[in-house]
């Protein structure tokens, strides 16, 4: 799950910067959901952290955030839009990486990351509609 766990934390960090950046019409609309997602992909990192050090998975969480931080490097210079289309890309992701780990998982674990993939249904939905803007 540290792939999981990687593409949620560069997804936070992603949504984080890109929430410092908003800025014209859209400003007050994009900072305020861009402040949910960041919010969200570090709740479900930590979930997802959490989960594997109950279940006694190795995980090193410095390589997971140097991994992370190294994917968002350049972001500063990036539209708004851009943004949101690299967010549904990390969205996409997210989804990729649970089915992926879903398939060795216990009951419990399998019930998480199915709930990751709900959320991120629902916000692939909301990111499609900003971007038909």
């Amino acid at each position: 799950m540290d792939t999981l766990a990687t593409i949620l934390r560069s997804a936070q960090f992603y949504a984080h910067s890109a929430h410092n950046l908003a800025h014209g019409q859209t400003f007050h609309q994009d900072h305020e959901f861009l402040g949910e997602l960041y919010a969200a992909y570090e709740s479900s990192y930590d979930d997802v952290i959490e989960r594997c050090i109950g279940t006694g998975e190795t995980i090193d969480l410095d390589k997971i955030t140097l991994e992370a931080a190294k994917e968002i490097q350049g972001c500063s210079n990036e539209t708004v839009d851009k943004c949101y289309d690299c967010l549904l890309s990390y969205e996409l992701e997210i989804c990729a990486a649970a089915v992926k780990a879903n398939a060795q998982a216990s009951l419990g674990t399998q019930n998480l990351l199915q709930g990751i993939c709900d959320q991120s249904e629902m916000r692939q939905y909301k990111i499609q509609q900003r971007l038909k803007n």
